[in-house]
């Protein structure tokens, strides 16, 4: 929490808790009158949930843009602090006194540069760890209880820098170096926390939480658990949808299985930082390049591949494609030889395409891994058509008496639409898929396990019962889980209306009455993608064609 009374000098005071809009500022500034007095906006007095920063802030201006960009961001940033770190946070603002706000902000990153001797500690053992950090020594236990402990700390604090807080005693660790998290042109988010995998934007299923959504990196300890299921209101962070971004790397989520949960996506995450990663980013790449080849369907075989990283091998630098690959296993080889002259009559993809079976490899977006066995990959089953159903939508303009186009269209539902068709279906027919090849919209999907298993995704048109609707045909290796046709579901719906739908209903489609263009996604909650089946079940459920959400 941070509250600030601002003011010019001994003037008036206006209350603003922060974060605060552009409304609110210019609110508070009118209140305070013009400038003309030439007394600046003064931050007043400061209260707030860290102890000792409204000290630091009292007395700053509070006229430029800049800074008020930077409190606001340091009140988001007390928010995704627990109580313990804020206390934390406090005394260590003591112990650095920071000259900015950016200084401020950058601290309240780095609370892992200092330790915590809980209060209620045996001052015996206070004062063996003080000698022992400062000195190297050991205290004997026989001696200890005739340490003088004052004189033990006194000695201490003489060279070394440590606060009191309501939590305990904190002291900054031996050879501690702050990492800059922000300022300088970084984009760093409040809920941001350093070591992260991954952000995960959390707000509760069906809506949205009254605070707005919350930011939680992972891995995530469980006092942050606990904060995050506390700000969202909810028993468990299963609880709420979300969406992914990543911290400064590829992001996590695309290699983990399609419609993991948020508590899921932790436990994964803190394995890996605990048990797999080592800090450098070629362990980080290798994991994710085993994650992509091995296709894990379940955090437990998540868990098991990450686990056995030691039994994957990434090929050198340079043997990225199965060309490549060919040349590179055929350099060792006593089996197989391809001089230069040969290689011209030899059919090279299908000899990469045998080479890689034969060794166990694997094409994955960052190079070919190899493996002493594969666990979990598996796409022997045979291939699987599923057809996604969901309304289509068209505005038409009808040309007037001297052959002009009227400016506001007729907007047209299904049923108006099985008139054209004929027309539709020819221009469908007309796209363009030279950049997606036979994939379509699969080359598309964000999830690089779920993006192995579908193999292509077209979208079309089908009249049922009289009305018009969108069809997005899809051939997948083997049935889809639940989950994994949930994030094709997603895919289509990004696509029907920020991608390729977006460009589809721009095109316009000539009839004899005028123009015509085709939308395959419609705003508001009636929008609704659904399987063959549970479209068809749901048309026997009701007395006709149902247009917006079937």
């Amino acid at each position: 929490m941070l509250k600030l009374y601002i003011g010019r000098n001994a003037g008036r005071t206006v209350c603003l808790t922060l974060p605060v809009t552009a409304d609110e500022t210019d609110r508070a500034f009118a209140e305070l009158g013009g400038a003309r007095s030439g007394e600046p906006v003064l931050i007043q007095e400061a209260r707030t949930s860290v102890p000792y920063l409204g000290g630091r802030l009292k007395g700053l201006s509070y006229e430029k843009k800049e800074k008020r960009r930077e409190l606001d961001f340091l009140a988001k940033r007390i928010g995704y602090l627990t109580q313990a770190e804020q206390d934390v946070f406090s005394a260590v603002l003591q112990m650095e006194e920071p000259g900015t706000l950016g200084e401020v902000i950058n601290l309240s990153y780095n609370l892992d540069q200092y330790e915590v001797i809980p209060h209620g500690t045996d001052q015996a053992e206070i004062s063996g760890k003080l000698l022992k950090r400062d000195k190297g020594i050991q205290v004997p236990a026989e001696i200890a209880c005739f340490l003088d402990h004052e004189r033990v700390s006194s000695a201490y604090f003489l060279h070394h820098k440590g606060e009191f807080s309501p939590s305990g005693l904190v002291l900054k660790k031996e050879g501690a170096v702050p990492e800059e998290v922000y300022g300088n042109g970084r984009h760093t988010h409040p809920g941001y926390e350093k070591g992260s995998l991954l952000l995960l934007h959390l707000y509760p299923k069906g809506s949205w939480s009254p605070n707005g959504e919350y930011v939680l990196s992972v891995p995530a300890s469980g006092e942050r658990i606990a904060l995050a299921r506390e700000r969202l209101g909810v028993e468990s962070l299963n609880r709420c949808s979300f969406y992914t971004s990543h911290a400064g790397r590829e992001d996590l989520s695309d290699y983990l299985p399609a419609g993991m949960e948020a508590e899921e996506i932790n436990q994964a995450a803190t394995f890996f930082v605990e048990e797999v990663l080592d800090g450098t980013e070629e362990r980080f790449q290798q994991l994710l390049a085993v994650l992509e080849a091995e296709c894990p369907r379940t955090l437990e075989e998540v868990l098991e591949a990450a686990g056995n990283l030691k039994d994957y091998r990434m090929c050198p630098e340079g043997v990225d494609s199965p060309e490549e690959y060919v040349h590179h296993v055929l350099e060792d080889s006593e089996v197989y030889y391809l001089d230069g002259f040969i290689e011209q009559f030899v059919d090279m993809e299908r000899m990469a395409k045998a080479l890689m079976e034969e060794t166990g490899a694997v094409e994955t977006s960052f190079g070919i891994v190899t493996g002493d066995r594969w666990r979990f990959r598996d796409f022997s089953g045979e291939l699987v058509t599923t057809r996604l159903f969901s309304p289509i939508e068209g505005n038409f303009f009808e040309e007037d008496e001297w052959g002009n186009m009227e400016e506001t269209p007729v907007v047209m539902d299904g049923l108006d639409l099985m008139q054209y068709a004929e027309s539709i279906q020819e221009r469908l027919e007309k796209e363009d898929w030279s950049q997606e090849g036979e994939r379509g919209l699969a080359k598309y999907l964000d999830n690089q396990l779920l993006k192995q298993r579908v193999v292509s995704m077209f979208p079309g048109i089908e009249e049922v019962n009289g009305c018009l609707y969108g069809v997005m045909t899809m051939v997948s290796r083997g049935d889809l889980t639940a989950q994994e046709m949930g994030a094709v579901i997603e895919s289509w719906s990004g696509q029907a209306s920020d991608g390729w739908g977006e460009g589809f209903e721009q095109r316009e489609i000539e009839t004899p009455e005028g123009e015509l263009y085709v939308s395959f996604w419609q705003s508001g909650d009636s929008f609704e993608v659904l399987p063959e089946d549970a479209f068809f079940n749901r048309l026997r459920e009701s007395s006709g064609p149902q247009m917006g959400g079937m």
